[in-house]
């Protein structure tokens, strides 16, 4: 491909992040302004996903025009900027979203699919798994599309999340996941403050 072409593909990949971005807060509308009223730039200012997601682009954009040193220096920056871990090598389709994007940890191996939307504190890791065969196999999660991955999420070795699964918050996956699933973890339990352990058990009972 030609620099041309490269830097099509970036303002392309650019232009569908801004669209799933737009989607996501007509899904999930907030107090905030409305993304129907901001074009890219204003949102490039506003919100900071967004701006995590150009870098990312732009990282990408540096490694196809074959600048050694590019994806490395601007992964290193959306580390000290945006607190996140983000991989020149992971495969991230165009049309994410990020929502906050700190904590974001995104591993070389991992591979995200169109639509997806990843939130704060979540880890897309490499570990090792094993097979019923006895092998043993070392990789990073791959994400079909529109899969939601809710804040402090673990996902751990090359497992699979199918189309439109969900992931829940604080959840930790080490496993394929079949597609239109949802991955929840344990509910947190709620005692008395200060009461004793047989008043928690009388609590518990009499509710």
């Amino acid at each position: 491909m030609s620099i041309e072409q490269y830097v099509q593909e970036f303002r392309s990949a650019v232009a569908a992040d801004h669209s799933a971005a737009r989607h996501l807060r007509e899904r999930y509308p907030t107090d905030g302004p409305s993304m129907q009223t901001r074009g890219i730039v204003a949102a490039a200012v506003f919100q900071i996903g967004f701006q995590m997601l150009i870098a990312i682009r732009l990282m990408r954009l540096l490694c196809q025009l074959g600048i050694p040193a590019g994806g490395p220096v601007v992964s290193r920056a959306i580390r000290h900027l945006y607190g996140a871990e983000i991989h020149w090598k992971a495969e991230i389709s165009p049309g994410i979203s990020i929502v906050h994007g700190n904590g974001l940890v995104v591993s070389h191996g991992a591979r995200i699919g169109p639509g997806c939307v990843l939130f704060q504190n979540v880890t897309l890791g490499e570990s090792m798994r094993s097979a019923e065969s006895g092998t043993r196999t070392v990789g990073s999660p791959t994400l079909h599309a529109d899969v939601h991955v809710m804040p402090g999420a673990i996902l751990l070795g090359p497992i699979t999340i199918g189309k439109g699964s969900k992931i829940g918050a604080n959840a930790v996956v080490d496993a394929d996941v079949p597609a239109a699933s949802v991955v929840r973890s344990p509910v947190s339990s709620t005692e008395q403050r200060g009461a004793k352990p047989d008043e928690q058990a009388t609590a518990m009972v009499g509710s």
